[in-house]
């Protein structure tokens, strides 16, 4: 029998004032805390490159939405469909975690499940209020083993999360 591939590492590739991001094997994965410029989105396009050098079946994107994040300005949100364009082919699914309670959080969500539910993606999409829900649709998306990824994962999220204190520079990180 063969073993499976070692899981790898989390490599962040860029933190800015309101964005962290990096890959994990197959899944880009993606935290946002603060307000989101274009050029975090644009980033996010050589996350994707990274991944399908050695994936070349496609990838999951796992993004954590902080109650601290802003509204996208139009710009931004013109480059979110711009990205979702250029690599609706290697996406294999979309997983975005609103974190937050209450009404606001809560309404965010179902706007968001609504606008997804009328894009015009090939691929599937899933609006979750809890990590561990978000990180287990992502990794069935991706047809890997839970117990394998699942830690490894949420592990990442956290990593990224931490490193969003408003003190920190902006940066974009190579591996």
């Amino acid at each position: 029998m063969i073993s499976p591939r070692p899981i790898g590492k989390l490599v962040v590739h860029r933190r800015s004032q309101g964005v962290a991001m990096g890959t994990l094997d197959g899944f880009l994965v993606m935290r946002v805390f603060g307000e989101t410029s274009p050029e975090d989105i644009y980033a996010s396009l050589e996350c994707q490159q990274i991944i399908m050098a050695t994936r070349p079946s496609g990838l999951v994107s796992i993004v954590a939405v902080d109650p601290t994040t802003t509204l996208p300005s139009e710009a931004t949100r013109r480059a979110s469909v711009d990205a979702a364009d250029k690599t609706r082919h290697q996406t294999l699914g979309q997983v975005i975690i609103f974190l937050g309670d209450g009404f606001w959080a809560s309404a965010f969500r179902g706007v968001l499940t609504t606008m997804n539910s009328v894009s015009q993606t090939t691929y599937p999409k899933m609006v979750v209020r809890h990590e561990e829900e978000g990180v287990d649709w992502a990794i069935e998306t991706l047809g890997e083993s839970k117990p394998r990824y699942r830690a490894a994962l949420l592990a990442a999220l956290e990593e990224l999360k931490l490193g969003s204190a408003a003190s920190r520079p902006f940066t974009t990180l190579r591996p």
